[in-house]
């Protein structure tokens, strides 16, 4: 599985929101929006904005989303996450996340604060703001890099039970891609619990019976965390399998500590 730093997925999510970042606007059911200079949401949903024309007040269910203008906070969140500023972050992040509720950007901020929790060590507060994220917008359970993210979060907050029942479902819903991830992070899971047979198993399954998916990143990962495994059983086959990792997925980020271990 392709990892990816902290900063990098800063760096994403800054560049998406600087994309969708306009002036405040609401978006009616017609596709059609309002604009103005200001917005203020309450607290029941309604949405105020100011026009040329004056306020007008959209309540809730009359509109599609309402869009603030950025905060400056959410610039100042995101670099003192690429500065490993953690708990900076978050504290700025919990403050986008209640002035701008209904306004799009607590959703945005939501996605950093994730991040900020699992920078800071907080493992459970990560998971907490996944699920708050998920709050917000239910459309972020459809977002691979949101629900796989809480995934790892919980791995890391050692929420074995809970994290089973989700990885059991993705491998049951029948989509090949996700149910080779859940597998290898069953394997995690049991690695987690220094369960070092069972861990080699599970990723022996995924690099045998999902070949079919033909991801370099994904098998890679599997066939390099299955020879580390065996590594440690110490099992002559560990060597073959770093070995299958450079020949057959050379693509891999694992690929190169693989070949360290030829």
């Amino acid at each position: 599985m392709k990892k990816t730093t902290i900063g990098g997925l800063v760096l994403s999510a800054v560049l998406a929101a600087t994309a969708a970042s306009a002036a405040p606007y609401v978006e009616l059911p017609n596709g059609s929006r309002v604009t103005g200079q200001a917005i203020r949401a309450l607290a029941n949903g309604d949405v105020n904005l100011t026009t040329d024309m004056g306020m007008r007040t959209f309540p809730k269910g009359s509109y599609v989303r309402a869009v603030a203008d950025k905060p400056a906070e959410y610039d100042q969140a995101a670099a003192a996450l690429r500065a490993q500023k953690y708990d900076v972050a978050a504290k700025l992040l919990e403050g986008i996340v209640a002035k701008y509720r209904y306004l799009g950007w607590d959703v945005e901020a939501a996605k950093l604060l994730a991040q900020a929790r699992l920078g800071a060590g907080d493992a459970e507060g990560a998971v907490k703001a996944y699920e708050q994220l998920f709050l917000l917008d239910p459309a972020q359970k459809q977002n691979a890099d949101a629900v796989w993210g809480m995934r790892g979060a919980m791995l890391k907050a050692k929420q074995y039970p809970a994290l089973l029942r989700q990885l059991d479902a993705t491998a049951a819903a029948g989509n090949r891609l996700d149910a080779a991830k859940a597998q290898i992070m069953r394997g995690d899971v049991e690695l987690d619990q220094n369960h070092l047979e069972p861990a080699a198993l599970d990723y022996l399954r995924t690099a045998i019976l999902f070949a079919d998916v033909k991801d370099p990143a994904l098998l890679g990962e599997a066939t390099y965390k299955a020879a580390a495994v065996l590594e440690q059983l110490r099992d002559p086959r560990a060597k073959e399998m770093y070995k299958k990792v450079v020949a057959d997925f050379g693509s891999s980020p694992y690929a190169a500590q693989a070949r360290g271990k030829m």
